[in-house]
């Protein structure tokens, strides 16, 4: 005959590998949490000149402005050109149209630049910003290097002063929550003066040079709500942990028969486990996923005060109460906060 002890260890191990293979699904996931409809890739914002050294008194001014459905990270530039004639290209997808006077005929122009653009990335990411880990949750959280417009430069002009604005990288938890929102400003020329207006949220903002570009990355965050997150995702873990500790001295100790603060202990198991592990649950995954949990729960927890496994009428029976009960809890943990 097996080891009481064993048999009730495999019990719960069966019920851990079950959940296991059920996060498989698309049902699960981290793409749940971090939707990508919401996360856009969204490309670099700024100004490459073709002949750099032509540009002089190069100012900057970064402000938060209202767009027509979301607030925009406006970008104040003016210089002066003098030297030959040549061009310049505007960095990303502006959200409104941008003005560079009269004289002054811009030309749609779709490219990719070429350069060390990942290189920047990863220092963004790995190094610059605070919350740069949580962007990584994403599959596609890197900036792009697209360009949309070209704009002719000519000595004849000379001052040069226009306003690009862009969608910001919006950091956006479960359904619609924005925890931060991110926008990066390049250009391959040297900068005179760069200045941030004022932001509803904290923000912080840094500046560096790298592989021939000037880089000033704005990170705007919700600090409230992010720490709100963490703090919660560090109670579904402790109290995932317990859990498992609690099954494991039970199983240890083995005096008690009856098998309720087992059944207790497995269904805190499966209601934590997605969390602890980073995934999202969907509304099909607590519809259809967690009153299978619930049964199984009730009908291996069951099992553990049993000297070998054996299962009755009264284990159904109950094994269908614990699939009730599972679903609305589900439904508490899940589902509810999406609706408050």
């Amino acid at each position: 005959m097996m080891n009481k002890k064993v048999k009730n260890l495999i019990i719960y191990l069966l019920l851990l590998l079950t959940l296991f293979l059920s996060s498989l699904s698309p049902m699960f996931g981290k793409d749940i949490l971090w939707k990508e409809k919401y996360n856009k890739t969204i490309p670099f914002a700024g100004v490459y000149f073709d002949i750099p050294t032509n540009v002089a008194n190069l100012k900057i001014r970064r402000s938060e402005t209202d767009g027509l459905l979301n607030d925009l990270i406006s970008y104040d530039v003016e210089f002066e050109y003098t030297g030959v004639d040549s061009s310049m290209r505007i960095l990303g997808k502006t959200a409104e149209q941008s003005f560079f006077g009269d004289s002054v005929v811009p030309k749609h122009s779709k490219a990719t630049l070429k350069g060390e653009y990942d290189k920047i990335n990863n220092l963004i990411f790995d190094e610059k910003l605070n919350y740069g880990q949580m962007h990584k949750n994403l599959e596609n959280y890197k900036f792009t290097s697209t360009s949309e417009i070209r704009v002719p430069l000519s000595e004849g002009v000379k001052n040069y002063k226009f306003r690009i604005s862009y969608e910001p990288k919006r950091l956006i938890y479960d359904e619609g929550e924005e925890l931060s929102k991110v926008s990066v400003f390049l250009t391959n020329s040297r900068v005179d003066n760069f200045t941030d207006g004022e932001y509803i949220n904290d923000s912080e903002t840094q500046s560096f040079n790298e592989s021939g570009m000037y880089v000033n990355v704005l990170e705007v965050y919700d600090g409230e709500k992010i720490s709100s997150l963490n703090f919660w995702h560090k109670v579904n873990n402790v109290i995932f942990i317990l859990s498992a500790v609690l099954v494991l001295a039970l199983i240890w100790l083995d005096k008690s028969k009856n098998p309720y603060l087992m059944i207790l202990a497995m269904i805190i198991s499966v209601l934590t486990f997605f969390r602890f592990f980073e995934f999202g649950v969907s509304v099909k995954a607590v519809l259809i996923f967690f009153p299978i949990f619930g049964f199984l729960s009730v009908l291996l927890g069951r099992q553990t005060v049993k000297d070998k496994i054996a299962f009755n009428k009264y284990d159904f029976t109950q094994g269908l109460l614990g699939a009730i009960i599972m679903f609305f809890l589900a439904m508490i943990i899940y589902l509810l906060p999406k609706l408050i």
